[in-house]
């Protein structure tokens, strides 16, 4: 062993010692530095995607809000005002909408008897028995803003007849029947 050393320059002692502390450092590099490189990085995105989710949560808020709005539209266009109305005040609150809608217009309101409809899933029908006394325009004006009054409500049957033997604008009468519908819980 002796003989060897004595053969080995200063110089290639050097390079051995060198080479040999280069894969010590690559060894203690791989074995700590690597993971917990790869540890930070990971950390370092995590903690992105949390300050992200936090500058976001007043737009969730901003969403939610908006989606409670469309949610509160949907409710006003399916029942108008009576979406918070008790179910024993509709009645009442759709038979003065109707005397409303034909003052507008200038029709007479003959009648309304509220009848029970059927139940269609979650739904329970609530039928307007209603008779309309006006000319052609009128009743037609009034069919448009009973909609935009009341929500959605269907019109199950229509019958026209007429009142007089005038040729020009005849006085017509109207029997319809409303159909409305309520969420039942």
């Amino acid at each position: 062993m002796h003989s060897i050393l004595t053969k080995i320059s200063l110089r290639e002692i050097r390079l051995l010692f060198l080479g040999a502390g280069a894969v010590s450092f690559s060894l203690i590099s791989l074995t700590f530095v690597v993971p917990n490189a790869n540890s930070l990085r990971q950390t370092i995105r995590e903690v992105t995607t949390l300050q992200t989710i936090a500058q976001d949560g007043d737009s969730l808020s901003a969403q939610l809000a908006r989606q409670h709005e469309s949610n509160d539209e949907i409710q006003y266009k399916l029942q108008g005002d009576m979406a918070n109305l008790p179910i024993r005040q509709v009645e009442a609150y759709i038979i003065g909408r109707l005397q409303h809608v034909s003052w507008n217009n200038e029709i007479e309101l003959v009648s309304v008897a509220p009848a029970t409809g059927d139940r269609l899933q979650i739904f329970q029908e609530m039928l307007f028995n209603v008779q309309l006394a006006g000319q052609y325009e009128d009743l037609y004006r009034w069919l448009l803003e009973a909609r935009e009054e009341l929500g959605f409500v269907v019109v199950k049957e229509y019958t026209l007849t007429r009142q007089d033997a005038a040729d020009q604008q005849p006085r017509l009468l109207a029997n319809l029947s409303l159909a409305t519908y309520r969420a039942v819980e």
